[in-house]
């Protein structure tokens, strides 16, 4: 029988205080980061300073969001998916917990496997999945594309649509974004298929799934990766599991099963024939049970297969009440549907269109900030005697109490609020509430099983060596990891990670090989850096001041550590020597990494905003170096320019702002556009001086 892998990855709203500060917060994200240095055996992340791979195989970082992302190790059947990302789930709670228990209760930490953002900026927080494949892309998004639309029935997070003005309820909300069918980005312009594709091994790839949600329902969670897993098997084997149920408009289908509550509705196809979602994914299980025997299908297709065809059933027969108590989107339903609105649930669609009649859509391509101002402005408009004037109007013309109206306004927000809190981690969370009461049926793996998947590789495969060398490893300042290979620098041995069925480890001697020339003999100012980084996070300056002025001392990467000096000393508002430091850095700039001259051109800018010196110089210079994306790379500087805010106009604030994100992240530059100080500066070559 085959052997398949699959992983997750889920990003985690946080928030310090209460819950109703919903927005990611970067200092908690950050808190979260320096508590799990400090409780859980790690290794350092080769390719993120703010990232650790764990004894159980996963990564953990803070992503370009500031918010916290937790990636498992490649696993092999869907009971131990499960148990890992559950795990994850703890370990974030058990983080936040003991974040809350060392600070003041108003600095308390709160994690929130959610979806999307109610502020009205249009953020989400994904939930993706990776594949292993070995086949053509292309056949597998034919195949997959119809089983990614209809698969909401039973993998969709419930909550309502974010950009409604009203109140609906909808299977998916994130899904509500998903507005194209192939795109190659996961933060705009997302599209049901990504065309994200990379290599593994020699033999295989990683299908990269992006239309996707964080789930709480364990069942939930064990047909999304065990279903879609056992069709890109069947694509791989050239089986074609969805050709017969291709569909004419996958993005208009999408938004359909997604509002259909009832999962009933009749998708067209483009052999000119409709099913409907329960009827396309009963096609793939009957594809999956006629090839259960075949080599290329793994041991457990049989058990997803029973498990598969139990839900469609229930759904069929009995609706949403039928898995009340096993679904996400169901447990929602029932849950908010009975809640005291002082309207009828069922007025809601009639009111929310009313509502979404008198406002326009959101620009989903609007910067986040343009959006929440347009959102204020709307609800202030919302509670104007003119707009009650108007709403009256249209109201009369379609038999709606304008009185209901305003009930409605008012009680949105506290459904936002409910829906956020249904998936907080921990016992303040609903849904853990819910299952702590006894009143759900979702579980399909105990409680002892993903306590030991805290620590825990899973049992096969280079996930298994992973953790059991992170595990080994883990009090060895030396050593460093990613997902592809582990390397000891003490040891200077490299153990190689390219494959991923691999049952022993395999070390390399870094002697043999060009690698230690330019890596090994520079481990020790390496690991003191990325110490005094660690400081720097947790606020002790000093600490890393002195650790950073032994790293130049030693004249490791001077200019890169020059930098990192002047970004403490800022902090310890001890500019005139930050400004040294910054001159230091550009005479020592040659040969430096191709991300560290935009750097030192960021600080001059930076200093000439605060002494109110003309920009034109240093902007155009930076613009001439981001024309290349190795320029860009993930750098911690908003510290410093909040650390700055009052001494910056709301203007000047916003710009640097921008620009630390597009020296972070080359697909933010074209956001800087909109700053007319960079849109009518020509590019220029930075020059001594």
């Amino acid at each position: 029988m085959a052997e398949l892998l699959f992983g997750a990855e889920t990003e985690y709203a946080v928030a310090r205080r209460g819950v109703k500060k919903k927005r990611p917060n970067e200092e908690a994200a950050l808190e979260l980061m320096c508590q799990a240095e400090m409780q859980l055996p790690h290794l350092p992340d080769m390719s993120s300073s703010r990232g650790m791979f764990l004894s159980n195989a996963a990564r953990f970082y803070v992503d370009c969001g500031t918010h916290p992302e937790y990636a498992t190790g490649e696993c092999n059947d869907p009971w131990e998916l499960v148990r890992q990302v559950h795990a994850g789930h703890r370990i974030l709670a058990s983080l936040a917990r003991n974040a809350r228990t060392l600070g003041r209760r108003d600095k308390s930490i709160h994690c929130f496997r959610s979806n999307v953002d109610y502020s009205g900026s249009c953020s989400t927080w994904a939930a993706h999945e990776n594949y292993l494949y070995n086949g053509s892309q292309a056949a597998l998004s034919t195949h997959l594309i119809p089983h990614l639309v209809t698969r909401p029935i039973y993998a969709g997070a419930g909550g309502f649509r974010p950009r409604s003005r009203g109140l609906e309820f909808t299977l998916a909300p994130r899904l509500t974004y998903f507005e194209q069918v192939m795109a190659d980005s996961t933060t705009s312009g997302r599209g049901i298929w990504n065309d994200k594709s990379e290599s593994l091994s020699a033999n295989n790839r990683r299908l990269h799934v992006t239309c996707s949600e964080t789930l709480c329902s364990q069942t939930a969670l064990f047909l999304k990766f065990g279903v879609t897993a056992l069709i890109v098997a069947m694509t791989d084997a050239r089986v074609k599991p969805g050709e017969a149920v291709q569909l004419a408009d996958p993005v208009r289908a999408l938004q359909t099963v997604i509002g259909d509550v009832n999962c009933t509705a009749k998708l067209a196809l483009r052999n000119e024939r409709s099913r409907t979602a329960v009827e396309i994914q009963r096609h793939y299980l009957e594809m999956a049970e006629a090839h259960l025997q075949a080599d290329f299908m793994p041991s457990w297709a049989g058990a997803v297969c029973r498990a598969w065809r139990a839900i469609l059933d229930r759904i069929e027969t009995g609706g949403p009440a039928a898995v009340a108590n096993t679904l996400d989107w169901a447990i929602k339903l029932s849950l908010y549907s009975h809640q005291n609105l002082g309207i009828r649930w069922e007025q809601l669609g009639a009111l929310s269109a009313l509502l979404d009649q008198s406002s326009p859509a959101q620009d989903l391509n609007q910067d986040p900030e343009a959006l929440l101002a347009e959102e204020r402005a709307v609800r202030r408009k919302l509670s104007s005697e003119e707009a009650t004037d108007e709403f009256e109007r249209l109201a009369r013309s379609q038999g709606v109490d304008v009185a209901d109206i305003k009930t409605l306004t008012r009680q949105r927000q506290r459904m936002f609020e409910i829906d956020m809190r249904f998936g907080e981690l921990g016992a303040g969370g609903i849904f853990e509430s819910l299952d702590a009461a006894g009143v759900l049926d979702h579980r399909i793996v105990a409680d002892d099983e993903i306590e030991r998947a805290m620590t825990q590789p899973p049992p096969n495969g280079r996930a298994k060596i992973r953790g059991q060398v992170v595990q080994r490893l883990a009090s060895n300042d030396g050593a460093r990891c990613d997902w592809h290979q582990i390397i000891d620098f003490a040891e200077a041995k490299m153990l190689d990670l390219s494959d991923p069925f691999a049952r022993e480890e395999s070390w390399q001697v870094l002697n043999d090989t060009p690698y230690v020339h330019s890596v090994a003999f520079e481990r020790h100012p390496l690991s003191r850096r990325e110490r005094a980084y660690q400081l720097f996070q947790r606020g002790n300056f000093s600490g890393a001041e002195e650790l950073l002025r032994g790293v130049v001392a030693e004249e490791f990467e001077v200019a890169s550590n020059r930098c990192h000096l002047a970004r403490v000393l800022m902090m310890m508002d001890r500019e005139p020597e930050a400004r040294e430091e910054v001159s230091l850095a550009w005479s020592a700039r040659e040969g430096a990494a191709s991300y560290v001259v935009p750097r030192i051109l960021f600080f001059r800018l930076l200093f000439a905003v605060l002494d109110g010196q003309d920009l034109v110089e240093p902007i155009a210079q930076i613009k001439e170096l981001l024309q290349d994306s190795s320029a860009c790379s993930s750098w911690t500087i908003r510290p410093v320019l909040t650390h700055l805010r009052t001494r910056l106009s709301r203007p000047q604030y916003r710009f640097l702002k921008a620009l630390a994100d597009a020296l972070s992240y080359f697909e933010h530059i074209s956001a800087l556009d909109e700053f007319p100080e960079w849109r009518t500066v020509q590019a220029a070559a930075a020059t001594p001086g």
